[in-house]
């Protein structure tokens, strides 16, 4: 309008010394959007914590975390191994606060999503205003993290679609996503030269800290790292070389001294654990095709602008095992599919407020068409999640892709008292009955971590083959204390048939099909 300045030009304070209303209003909207929405986000999830996925493992971890916090067992099997990659120091947050709290673990649950909803967008404003001034950048960046993904849900933990964070807001996995957004932001502080010496010990904490939570995100945060080293290394005089340096001995320190498992268990053969892995190189562009298509053109106008971005180098970091893992079949390193899309996704956030701040008219114009499109796609996608809030009519629900809760599986736990060990072949057996501590002989995900993982879950495949010798399959009962089973009522019928007394107890009301068997 003529005659009015705008807010790009009237950024002098006043007479007063004050800046102008309008421009701190431009300045702070934007900001207080990004937690308003975060923290609505978080309520919506915690308002009915869905089960599904991994949920009932993290039950299972609380329980077994705050019964037993000195040495406790296997959460998935109930084995008395030490050592297991679910008690870290998000979980044993979680497990304090059931024990010596007096809260029940769905109400940890929903206190959880909105410290982690709160606690990644904290970090994406830490770390994303240390790359552009620009007020809306992290709430641009972050919308394009959440919405900017693929035409097809992948709910996966470590995931940062909309959708699947609905799933695994309160996961450990969403926390050290949050942490590695504020390590970046401490290290980019320090690197561009700011003042003090408090960013290296907590460098330490934070970059330990991922490390123990999620050594999956981790990877990403250590890319990450070496990213803004790289684009920062004309200033790495001698004295902050040797802070960082103490800094990564101080985080080697940390998860050395953690006494619930030894990062080393983790360097071992993990080729089992590629098999489950595998649907994350299937329908690739249906799943990430979006992020790419928005954020590699991103990456590309800031390479231009510099060979050593930190995004640009993020990116072609995480590519490096995504494609390792596309060419060997060693699928587990899919898991760095999300950290490759992320460096797009806020390359492509914040070049979008570039261009609609400071862009000719043309160029807002396209942007801004460009953004309405590519968003309402990728909302449309992930807009499934509004069942967490209300129910979507059936109608409609037909059109979206929609995630529901599982339910419970308290049906189980009226039957079983705890501490039962079971041999499950049913689906939700394996990923709920942990949660009541009803143990499968095996653990649903392998664990390489947990001595004997490899012979249990071959002994449980033994007892479960119809063709196994009754001989075989009673000996291997003894040897495991198993005197029930969880299946399909087709297959308990193929086990009757090969010579198994099976008496029909108990059936499941939300899963039909699950049905419990007195063996002998």
């Amino acid at each position: 309008m003529a005659g009015v300045p705008s807010a790009a030009v009237s950024s002098r304070p006043d007479a007063d010394g004050t800046a102008a209303p309008g421009r701190r209003l431009a300045t702070l909207a934007p900001v207080i959007a990004l937690y308003v929405l975060a923290a609505a986000f978080g309520l919506l999830v915690a308002r009915r914590p869905p089960w599904s996925g991994d949920t009932g493992i993290h039950l299972a971890v609380i329980e077994q975390f705050s019964r037993n916090l000195h040495d406790p067992p296997d959460p998935m099997t109930g084995v008395a191994e030490p050592g297991s990659v679910y008690y870290s120091p998000f979980t044993l947050l979680q497990a304090l606060g059931f024990r010596f709290g007096g809260l029940d673990p769905w109400t940890i649950f929903r206190i959880s999503a909105v410290v982690n909803a709160l606690l990644v967008a904290s970090g994406m404003h830490h770390f994303v205003r240390r790359l552009s001034r620009a007020p809306a950048a992290p709430l641009c960046a972050l919308a394009a993290v959440v919405l900017v993904n693929g035409t097809q849900l992948l709910l996966w933990s470590g995931a940062y679609g909309l959708a699947s964070l609905g799933q695994t807001l309160y996961y450990p996995s969403t926390f050290a996503l949050g942490i590695t957004l504020h390590l970046w932001g401490v290290l980019a502080y320090a690197l561009a030269g700011g003042r003090g010496w408090w960013p290296y010990p907590v460098a330490a904490v934070l970059g330990a800290d991922v490390l123990l939570d999620h050594q999956f995100t981790a990877l990403g945060a250590g890319f990450g790292a070496i990213a803004l080293l790289v684009a920062h290394r004309r200033r790495l005089t001698l004295r902050r070389m040797l802070a960082l340096a103490g800094a990564a001995v101080g985080a080697a320190v940390l998860v050395a001294a953690w006494p619930y498992f030894s990062i080393t268990s983790l360097l071992g053969d993990t080729g089992q654990l590629d098999a489950i892995h595998r649907p994350l190189y299937r329908n690739m562009f249906d799943l990430y095709g979006l992020g790419l298509v928005v954020g590699v053109p991103a990456l590309a106008l800031r390479f231009r602008r510099s060979r050593t971005d930190p995004l640009v180098l993020l990116a072609l970091l995480s590519a490096v095992p995504v494609g390792y893992g596309l060419l060997t079949g060693a699928y587990a390193w899919g898991r760095a599919w999300p950290m490759l899309l992320l460096a797009g996704q806020i390359a492509a956030g914040i070049e979008l407020v570039t261009v609609l701040s400071s862009g000719t008219r043309t160029a807002r114009l396209y942007a801004g068409a460009l953004a309405v499109t590519v968003f309402a796609v990728g909302g449309w996608t992930q807009a499934g999640v509004a069942e967490l809030g209300t129910p979507i009519p059936a109608a409609l629900a037909t059109r979206m892709q929609v995630k529901h809760s599982w339910g419970d599986y308290r049906w189980l736990a009226r039957e079983l008292p705890a501490g039962t060990r079971i041999l499950a072949d049913t689906y939700h057996a394996k990923r709920m009955a942990p949660a009541y501590r009803i143990y499968p002989v095996a653990s649903v995900y392998p664990e390489p971590w947990l001595p004997g993982d490899e012979r249990r879950r071959d002994d449980a495949a033994t007892m479960l083959d119809p063709a196994t010798p009754p001989a075989r399959r009673a000996a291997l009962l003894r040897a495991y204390r198993v005197h029930w089973l969880v299946a399909y009522p087709s297959h308990a019928a193929r086990l009757r048939a090969a010579g198994l007394r099976l008496t029909s107890v108990a059936h499941s009301l939300l899963f039909p099909r699950d049905g419990l068997y007195r063996i002998g």
